[in-house]
């Protein structure tokens, strides 16, 4: 049973997921997770969708860990960004999402890693220069964004992106 929109559109009625990623960040370094499926090499930010009665910093420390091997000290909310299907040619898949990046640090005594047990099409965990966002294929496409974020120290600004694309 879908919705209308104001322009009349049928949209999905399914609900919106909420996921959150981490920027793992170590001097002028960010953990990035490699993955590789039908769509072809490209890396993104590890975390998790939220499960119903979690928290955003419960689903945070859970998605690092399983994608990770690492724990992490969740800081400030670094961006937000919403994908909707229709208007992306359903590029990433056909449910709306909204996304929260955090910043976040390594507890001491941790290294990230590619667990055991992954994704299957994670294929590494890796350290990657904060400068190599804008060039890399980044999923969704927020890697200029967030160097430039990352690299000016900015606390202010549009954290919200609405187009991914």
């Amino acid at each position: 049973m879908g919705t209308e929109t104001l322009e009349g559109k049928r949209m999905n009625a399914k609900p919106i997921l909420i996921n959150v990623r981490g920027a793992i960040v170590r001097k002028d370094r960010v953990v990035l997770v490699k993955m590789n499926d039908e769509s072809g090499m490209y890396f993104t930010f590890p975390g998790a969708t939220v499960h119903q009665g979690e928290s955003l910093y419960e689903a945070m420390h859970r998605g690092v860990n399983l994608s990770t091997g690492a724990q992490v000290d969740v800081g400030r909310l670094l961006m937000l960004w919403e994908y909707i299907p229709e208007r992306e040619n359903f590029k990433y898949g056909d449910r709306q999402k909204l996304t929260v990046l955090f910043l976040c640090r390594i507890m001491p005594g941790n290294e990230p890693h590619q667990p055991r047990i992954s994704d299957p099409n994670q294929i590494d965990v890796l350290w990657m220069p904060i400068s190599a966002l804008s060039e890399l294929p980044v999923v969704p496409s927020v890697g200029a964004q967030l160097a430039t974020s990352l690299e000016s120290k900015m606390t202010t600004g549009n954290l919200f992106i609405d187009n991914i694309a």
